[in-house]
């Protein structure tokens, strides 16, 4: 090899071992762009499907649509 890929390996070697992994680094910034939560392994067990979760959830609200606060 020439001593200019030699330099540019070594160049190369040297930034990314100055980068620090971080597990899970953009884990939050994904979650946000897919519109994903966590859900609580308890509440996984009682709803396991989206399709469920989302019906529980809409009931909810319409429940909560005729709840008057204050009265």
């Amino acid at each position: 090899m020439s001593s200019t890929t030699d330099d540019m390996k070594s160049d190369y070697s040297d930034l990314f071992a100055r980068q620090i992994p971080a597990r899970g680094k953009y884990y939050e910034q994904a979650m946000r762009a897919k519109r994903m939560v966590e859900i609580d392994e308890d509440l996984l067990k009682a709803f396991p499907s989206a399709k469920e979760l989302n019906a529980a959830l809409r009931g909810l609200v319409e429940a909560a649509r005729h709840v008057k606060v204050g009265a």
